[in-house]
């Protein structure tokens, strides 16, 4: 690595080179942000409700490259669904509160009714873990309309990620409850994975109707699946009921030239391998809390591109300037050396971590991480 007089590309140049598996002219800067005082010492403003999306998308347009899930906070409130989950919202988050059933038998009984409002879809239905929304509750507004108005937004560098797609599987056990969801798989195992199929297929035909490499050439698959030491299911449940899945939603997106970014928290290190085989181009967020160190990852994956991996538990809120410039200078001398690293906060860039920690992170990956040529 050495340091050039100033940056040779855009954003978007720098991101698209990586997808070629070419070297940008720097690492490329990453992250999810939700950080008031962030936001207002890169505008210069006062945050409000009226210019939050505003000021956020000024300031991913001024400091990222590429950047994922941009909303801005949200007034506490309680949201109550027809369908009988009601859902809290605050700041940057939603809880599901309450479900319209209370034990196994109920689950079951909702799992056969929703499987057939599945399949029952209507062009733009996207089913999350907040139930069905046509354009991420945007009812009004198309996901090509939508997007290009944040686009318009950040400024036309700054590459998004308007395409974030869920395999199906956390929709399901997040919807359902995690205990209720393993007594239903018990009980009925034939009923959940032909809801778990019914809600892929969905997905499947959603990127069918919306993707378009023009707009963004990389999609962000999820399904949160594990904790800090290893998966929450068995390696062999995953491989029955969710890597087939997994492949033909990565599939998808490929016949669209759209690359794919597979996004799980957590350990990941005992079905890494069957992520390979699904054919994801790269993994993010790597939590280094749950072993999951860039440096680690790319010696086993040299192809990947990896997005994320400074650590947003104990380093970003607790350390000092200088202890997290040196992590990002390790981070690139490990994984970023060749390219095809993306390199940000190992979640998002929440509340409490430091803003001197945030532009600290950012200055070394802007002084320390190019490429020499």
């Amino acid at each position: 690595m050495r340091q050039l007089p100033r940056d040779t590309m855009t954003a978007r140049e720098r991101i698209e080179a990586t997808l070629r598996g070419e070297l940008p002219d720097r690492v490329p800067i990453f992250d999810m942000i939700q950080h008031v005082p962030l936001i207002e010492h890169v505008t210069g403003e006062k945050l409000t409700p009226s210019n939050a999306l505003d000021l956020l998308c000024r300031t991913i347009g001024e400091r990222l490259d590429i950047t994922r899930g941009i909303a801005p906070p949200a007034e506490e409130t309680v949201v109550r669904y027809p369908d009988g989950f009601v859902y809290k919202q605050e700041w940057w988050t939603t809880w599901l509160i309450e479900r319209p059933f209370k034990d196994t038998a109920g689950l079951l009984e909702y799992i056969r009714r929703n499987t057939d409002e599945i399949c029952d879809r209507r062009p733009g239905d996207m089913w999350s873990f907040a139930g069905k929304s046509n354009v991420w509750g945007h009812a009004t507004k198309s996901p090509r309309e939508y997007f290009l108005e944040l686009q318009e937004k950040c400024g036309p560098n700054t590459v998004l990620f308007p395409f974030e797609s869920p395999v199906g599987l956390d929709t399901a056990h997040i919807r359902a409850g995690l205990d209720l969801f393993i007594y239903a798989y018990a009980e009925e195992p034939e009923a959940v994975s032909k809801w778990l199929e019914a809600l892929n297929w969905n997905e499947i035909q959603r990127v069918h109707e919306t993707a378009d490499a023009s707009l963004s050439p990389v999609a962000l698959v999820y399904a949160d699946l594990a904790d800090k030491n290893q998966p929450m299911f068995s390696p062999a449940f995953l491989r029955r009921e969710f890597f087939p899945r997994l492949k033909k939603l990565v599939d998808a997106w490929h016949s669209h030239g759209v690359k794919v970014i597979y996004h799980s928290d957590g350990n990941l290190w005992p079905v890494l391998e069957d992520y390979k085989a699904a054919g994801v181009d790269g993994i993010n967020p790597l939590e280094p809390l749950s072993k999951m160190y860039v440096g680690n990852v790319r010696k086993s994956y040299p192809d990947w591109i990896l997005m994320g991996g400074t650590d947003a538990s104990q380093l970003l809120p607790y350390a000092t300037p200088d202890e997290v410039r040196a992590q990002v200078r390790k981070s690139i001398d490990e994984a970023g050396a060749n390219g095809r690293l993306w390199l940000g906060s190992s979640t998002e860039i929440h509340p409490a971590v430091k803003l001197e920690n945030v532009l600290a992170m950012w200055d070394e990956i802007e002084t320390y991480g190019y490429y020499a040529r």
